[in-house]
């Protein structure tokens, strides 16, 4: 019995930043153009099945989407990088070891992939990894189009 795909998105987070008080979710949190297309995606219902959202976060490192968070402003700096760089590609190698992913789409920056360093030395040989490329714009449309056809392919 074939098992349903598992994708993983991975995106920076944003600058722009929701100020309500207290604590929200980060797909909450985050309202840069990205996390506006993502929110899109549930409200409208491509959002695909099986889906794990990991963030970037220059304050937090890695963290699930519904992982509530403050609000905050710290920009991904190089020397910010630098500084997660030995934790943060160890513990995103851990979780696609863990996790029998189908595809990953990533959708970062030069510096925030700065700070992920050596996490493709877990990849399999068979484990798909698309990466968003162009500005902002392209990036986030690019994702879009990726979500798209993940929610309607049958596992």
């Amino acid at each position: 019995m074939p098992t349903e795909p598992r994708y993983l998105l991975i995106i920076a987070c944003s600058q722009r930043k929701r100020s309500n008080p207290g604590l929200l979710p980060a797909i909450e949190r985050y309202d840069g153009v990205n996390f506006r297309v993502l929110r899109k995606a549930r409200r409208e219902g491509y959002w695909p099945k099986n889906l794990d959202v990991l963030i970037l976060s220059a304050k937090y490192g890695l963290l699930g989407s519904e992982t509530e968070i403050d609000a905050y402003d710290l920009r991904m700096s190089w020397g910010r990088a630098m500084e997660l760089r030995p934790t943060l590609g160890l513990a995103l190698a851990e979780r696609v070891k863990a996790v029998p992913y189908t595809e990953i789409f990533v959708n970062l920056g030069k510096i925030y992939r700065l700070a992920l360093d050596r996490w493709e030395t877990a990849l399999n040989e068979d484990l798909i990894v698309i990466y968003a490329s162009g500005g902002c714009g392209q990036k986030a449309a690019q994702m879009r189009r990726w979500l798209l056809q993940r929610a309607t392919e049958k596992g």
